[in-house]
């Protein structure tokens, strides 16, 4: 259990401050009673590209752990040969190619990684196995628009291409960024809320004192029965 513990706050020590401008980023990481192998994080590649990104190891303990914190220090440092980290689809194609889970245990991740230009307001995204990131525009009754991920998970297979997407992101809009762990909630017997019940739960407008991703994590500890999760709940919000 020492252990354990000492591996979250590793962790999290490796995790970025919150963001205050030119926009607001901030973000929420609780880890499972068993340790998972979640991370996040975002940074600027120059002046005009902010990256940003969450992944999930597969499986659970120190192992799943160690290889996540070896993936996001390889994001945060651009550590990947003949890679322009401001193409999503180069990124993750090259991730695959560097961490085939042959080579890492059998374990494989997922991901979605993200650039923002602030400039033309535009968001470029490519995403391996991981859940569809929610955008939602400010002051809009519209359900969030889902950005997908793809491509299949990282290390699992020969994948040569990650298809990147790109949308608009209107002024004043929320994008949250998260792993299975914000919504695949089990109690002691079954599987307990649909995917589309979490994206109603989002759906939230911004406002109250308390953060969404707070209430959110109060909310499935309830569903779950019990504040020791099952799985890691990590989660990025980015007030764009």
């Amino acid at each position: 259990a020492s252990e354990i513990a000492a591996g979250a706050r590793y962790i999290q020590s490796l995790l970025p401050r919150p963001m205050t401008w030119p926009f607001r980023i901030d973000w929420r990481y609780t880890p499972s009673a068993e340790l998972a192998g979640d991370s996040l994080g975002y940074h600027w590649l120059d002046s005009d590209h902010l990256a940003i990104y969450l992944l999930d190891v597969t499986g659970h303990g120190l192992a799943s752990a160690l290889l996540s914190v070896t993936v996001m220090n390889v994001l945060r440092s651009s550590a990947l040969s003949k890679t322009d980290f401001r193409q999503p689809g180069q990124v993750l194609a090259s991730l695959n190619d560097a961490f085939p889970m042959d080579l890492h245990g059998g374990k494989c991740f997922t991901i979605w990684y993200g650039v923002y230009h602030p400039p033309t307001r535009r968001l470029a995204w490519s995403g391996g196995g991981h859940p569809p990131a929610l955008l939602l525009a400010a002051d809009s009754a519209a359900p969030p628009r889902q950005l997908e991920s793809t491509g299949p998970l990282i290390g699992m297979t020969i994948w040569p291409t990650f298809e990147a997407r790109e949308c608009d992101v209107p002024e004043g809009s929320r994008l949250y960024i998260y792993s299975d762990g914000a919504h695949e909630i089990r109690n002691a017997h079954e599987l307990v809320w649909q995917f589309d019940e979490f994206v109603q739960f989002m759906s939230q407008p911004a406002a109250g004192e308390s953060p969404l991703m707070d209430r959110l994590l109060s909310h499935i500890r309830a569903l779950h029965g019990s504040d020791n999760l099952d799985d890691d709940f990590s989660m990025i919000e980015a007030r764009l």
